[in-house]
């Protein structure tokens, strides 16, 4: 057996490593979505590790959630939203403000990150290409088109199997990226115990960090 094939070889047996976990996936995409991705990225800029401890928080009670749901489905066949509109007076109303209010939350978490994935390859095209410095609103927008069209075309594929395996891919490979970051960008350990102890920054509408971490 030739190298190349090896590689092909050894590159597949990865990706089937990765697809076998499926749910635990995207799981890891539900706690750490779109709308994390934004908030944590301009938390952590400004201001550090202070704000470590909701983060904590949020992850036990997104875990004890997602248990109770996840069981809850498992026991009665039924979703959440199902459940809240069955067994509740106005749960029909409540499960409806909720679709509306995740599809506007991940619209706009959405728009965040395309920004910012948009941005990110805009600087690494900048570094090679010295020309592109003057064109950053253009290469940006075209950047963004181009992921828009891409995603939509993966889309038109209509397979939700097919569907799955590039989601599992992508959440993947954003959850390797918290890793490589934290290997590159090493807090002090001091940093991370002042941290997880609860503190409000002292700053105009500080208290709303709270609510979008």
């Amino acid at each position: 057996m030739s190298n190349s094939e090896n590689k092909k070889s050894l590159l597949k047996k990865i990706i089937a490593l990765v697809l076998s976990f499926g749910p635990g996936i995207f799981a890891i995409g539900y706690t750490i979505g779109t709308g994390s991705v934004t908030s944590m990225i301009v938390a952590g800029s400004k201001f550090n590790t202070q704000l470590l401890w909701v983060l904590l928080l949020s992850c036990v009670f997104s875990g004890v959630l997602m248990f109770a749901y996840g069981n809850y489905a498992l026991i009665t066949g039924e979703t959440a939203l199902f459940g809240l509109k069955k067994h509740f007076k106005f749960g029909k109303v409540l499960a409806l403000l909720i679709i509306v209010g995740i599809t506007f939350g991940q619209w706009n978490s959405l728009m965040g990150i395309l920004g910012i994935s948009s941005n990110i390859i805009y600087e690494i095209l900048a570094v090679n290409f010295d020309g592109l410095s003057s064109y950053k609103y253009e290469t940006v927008l075209i950047t963004a088109i181009v992921i828009i069209v891409t995603f939509y075309l993966l889309m038109l594929v209509g397979k939700y199997t097919f569907f799955e395996k590039i989601l599992v891919i992508f959440v993947t490979l954003m959850g390797l990226s918290f890793v490589l970051s934290l290997c590159f960008v090493q807090p002090l350990p001091i940093d991370v115990v002042k941290g997880l102890i609860p503190t409000i920054p002292d700053i105009p509408g500080g208290k709303c960090w709270l609510l979008l971490l």
